[in-house]
């Protein structure tokens, strides 16, 4: 063996890397469908969810998309903060004048 592997790239120098998850339609609206149930269950506080909202979103997760690979910690997290960007930025547009 010549310590190369597929493609002739040496092992020693290949770098493992975590690529992004890119999000289905699907499993956006579940996730909207789990805030909504976490929300009528009394999660939510006067400042936001309360502590351990994510791990109940996962479960819910797992609940409607059988066979998920959605964890509460990266994914869930991730993607609750940029939802949450993206509406401060469509907030702020549609508040200056003449748009919307």
């Amino acid at each position: 063996m010549d310590g190369q592997g597929h493609g002739g790239v040496d092992n020693e120098k290949v770098k493992i890397t975590r690529g992004r998850r890119s999000w289905t339609r699907a499993e956006e609206d579940a996730l909207i469908q789990c805030l909504t149930m976490i929300v009528n269950e009394g999660w939510k506080a006067d400042n936001g969810f309360k502590a351990g909202f994510q791990r109940e979103l996962e479960k819910g997760m797992k609940r409607l998309l059988p066979g998920t690979d959605i964890c509460a910690t990266p994914h869930i997290n991730s993607k609750i903060h940029v939802w949450k960007k993206e509406y401060g930025t469509l907030s702020d547009l549609l508040s200056k004048s003449g748009i919307g």
